[in-house]
C-alpha cells in the first residue's frame, strides 16, 4: 500500500509541493518511473539499496538527456546496522592515450565530442553498491529497466524538449529511437531502446564485467578510435570504482555530510564553514542580506576550490586546511551550468541514500553509441592544463556531482542533492541553511526561491525576494519555480518517512 500525502505550500502562487509519506520505505527521484521501479524492489522484499539500483539503471532509460550507462555516479549510504556513512567514488578516469600535449595538438581539451569523454564509471558504481549492501540479485533490479527500454515508455516533456533544443548537434543514429519522421517523439509518444536493453541485460547476466569486459566497451573503443582518440582495453578493465571516507563537518549542530574530491563538495562545506561567522539565522530567508552574504561566502569558495581540488591521488587533499584557506578570495569566473539527475532513497531499518549520477551536459558528449544505446559522457572537459585538475592519464577531473546527508545525535535524518553542474555547491548550501538556520521541513527548503551566483554573469533570484535594489550588483529576475536545477530528498521522521521532489523536475516520489 502507497500512503500519499500532498500539502499545499504558499511560497508563490499556491503551487504544490510533491510530498509522499512512507510508513517505511520511500524512494524521491526526477522521473515517476523510477520511482516506481524502486517500490517493486520494496515490494520484493529489497532494502534501500536494491531499490536504489532498481531506480538508478531506470533513470539511465528515462533520462537518456540527463544520465546513462556512459556516465558517473556518487553515493553516500548510511547504513544502520553499524551507523557508518559510506561513500562511494564511481567517476571515471582520462583514457592513457589522453595527455596535455596530445590535445593541445588537436586545439585544446574540447566541451563536447570525443575527445571530452573519460571511462564511464556508472556501471562500476552501481554494481558495486549493490554487492556490498543489496540483499536480492542484481538481475531483479534491472528488469525494471530492461522492460523500459526495450517495451518502450511514454517520453516526458523534459527528454522531449532536450531533443528539441540539441537536435542539430545530436549524432544521426539517435534518431532512429527518439525522433519520427525527423522529428522528436511527442510528449507521451512510445520510445523505445533495443540496443541499450541489450546492454543492460549483459550487465544484468555478468555485472559490471558485462560492461567493462564485454561488447559495450568494445563499442565504445571502437567509436572512440574511429575518431582518431585510442582507447586501450585496460582502461576499462582495469577501472573500479572507490570506497572513501565522506567529507564530514559540524554546522551548528547538525553533521554535513559530502563528498570528497576529485567532488567539488568540499566547496559546499567551505561555504557553510564561512556562513558560521555570520548571522545568516538573524535575517529573512527572503531578504537581499542573506543572498549578499552566501554569494560572498561562494566567491570565497569557489576560488578556493579551483586551486585547491583535484583528483586526490594526484593532487592531496585535506579538509581542515581547505576550510582554513579561504580567507580574502575572490573569484569572478563564469559558472556552469550542467544537468544531472539525483535521488534519495530510505528504508524500514533505517538506511538512508544520496545518490546522483550524470553525463554532464545534456546529452553528455553527444557521442552517441549506437550499438549500444548510449551517450558518453563529456567529463573530460573540465580538466585544464595546469593545477590541481592538470589532465594526466588515468586521473580523474574535478567533478560536479556531490551528494547531501545531514546527521544529528548519530542518525541521519535529512538526505538530499540537486541538479545543475557548478551551481551545486550553492543548492546545497541553500538547502542545508534552509533546514538548519530557518528549521524548514525538507519539502520547504527544496521548494523554496532559489538564487544563485552566475561567477561574472551577477546572479539568478527566484521570484520571492525582497529588497534586490539592495544588492549592488547584476541580477536577473526568475519566476518561481524557475530553472535553478532539480533538487529531491527524503527525511525521517519518528514513525514514517518523507519523500519530496521539487516542483522544478517532473519527479514524484514512491514508497509504502
Amino acid at each position: 500500500m502507497t500512503y500519499a500525502f500532498i500539502k499545499v505550500i504558499r511560497v508563490q502562487g499556491g503551487l504544490s509541493g510533491k510530498i509522499l509519506l512512507g510508513k517505511s520505505e520511500v524512494a524521491a527521484t526526477e522521473h515517476p518511473l523510477a520511482s516506481l521501479a524502486a517500490l517493486r524492489s520494496f515490494r520484493q522484499g529489497g532494502n534501500a539499496f536494491d531499490a536504489a539500483a532498481a531506480a538508478s539503471f531506470a533513470l539511465t532509460v528515462v533520462q537518456p538527456h540527463l544520465s546513462g550507462l556512459g556516465g558517473d555516479f556518487f553515493g553516500l549510504f548510511y547504513e544502520a546496522s553499524t551507523g557508518k556513512v559510506h561513500c562511494i567514488n564511481a567517476s571515471g578516469w582520462a583514457p592513457t592515450s589522453f595527455t596535455p600535449d596530445r590535445m593541445l595538438e588537436r586545439g585544446g581539451i574540447p566541451l563536447f565530442g570525443h575527445g571530452s569523454v573519460v571511462v564511464p564509471g556508472y556501471v562500476g558504481g552501481v554494481c558495486e553498491m549493490h554487492k556490498r549492501f543489496g540483499t536480492l540479485r542484481l538481475s531483479e533490479q534491472l528488469k525494471p529497466a530492461i522492460e523500459l527500454a526495450e517495451d518502450g515508455f511514454p517520453a516526458g516533456p523534459g527528454l522531449v524538449g532536450a531533443l528539441g533544443r540539441f537536435e542539430p548537434l545530436l549524432d544521426p543514429g539517435v534518431q532512429k529511437n527518439f525522433f519520427r519522421s525527423g522529428r522528436p517523439a511527442p510528449v507521451g509518444g512510445i520510445v523505445r531502446q533495443k540496443e541499450l536493453g541489450s546492454s543492460l541485460r549483459a550487465i544484468s547476466e555478468f555485472g559490471a564485467d558485462g560492461f567493462y569486459q564485454g561488447s559495450p566497451a568494445e563499442d565504445i573503443r571502437e567509436e572512440m578510435e574511429g575518431a582518431g582518440f585510442a582507447v586501450d582495453e585496460k582502461d576499462f578493465s582495469s577501472y573500479s570504482p572507490e570506497w572513501c571516507e565522506p567529507l564530514k563537518m559540524d554546522y551548528r549542530g547538525t553533521e554535513i555530510f559530502e563528498v570528497p574530491p576529485n567532488s567539488m563538495g568540499a566547496t559546499t562545506l567551505l561555504i557553510l564553514r564561512l556562513l558560521e561567522d555570520s548571522d545568516i539565522p538573524r535575517v529573512k530567508p527572503n531578504s537581499a542580506e542573506r543572498i549578499k552574504v552566501m554569494v560572498d561566502a561562494a566567491q570565497i569558495a569557489y576560488a578556493a576550490r579551483d586551486e585547491s581540488i583535484g583528483d586526490p591521488r594526484f593532487a592531496p587533499f585535506e579538509l581542515e586546511k581547505f576550510l582554513r584557506s579561504g580567507a580574502g578570495r575572490s573569484a569572478q569566473k563564469r559558472i556552469d551550468k550542467a544537468d544531472t539527475t539525483y535521488f534519495a532513497v530510505a528504508d524500514g531499518d533505517g538506511n538512508v541514500l544520496s545518490c546522483i549520477q550524470s553525463i554532464f551536459h545534456n546529452f553528455g558528449s553527444r557521442v552517441y553509441i549506437e550499438k549500444g544505446g548510449f551517450f558518453l559522457n563529456n567529463r573530460g572537459s573540465a580538466f585544464r592544463m595546469k593545477g590541481p585538475n592538470r589532465l594526466e592519464p588515468r586521473k580523474r577531473p574535478l567533478h560536479t556531482l556531490s551528494a547531501l546527508i545531514l546527521s544529528r545525535a548519530g542518525r541521519p535524518f535529512v538526505a538530499t542533492g540537486a541538479s545543475g553542474g557548478e551551481y551545486r555547491p550553492q543548492q546545497h548550501a541553500l538547502l542545508a541553511t534552509n533546514i538548519v538556520d530557518y528549521g524548514m521541513e525538507i519539502e520547504d527548503a527544496i521548494d523554496y526561491p532559489r538564487f544563485l551566483w552566475k561567477g561574472s554573469e551577477g546572479i539568478m533570484v527566484e521570484e520571492g525576494y525582497r529588497g534586490l535594489s539592495e544588492l549592488h550588483m547584476r541580477y536577473e529576475h526568475l519566476g518561481h519555480p524557475g530553472p535553478t536545477g532539480v533538487a529531491q530528498g527524503v527525511q525521517v521522521m519518528k514513525e514514517a518517512v518523507k519523500g519530496v521532489c521539487d516542483l522544478r523536475g517532473e519527479g514524484l516520489p514512491a514508497g509504502a
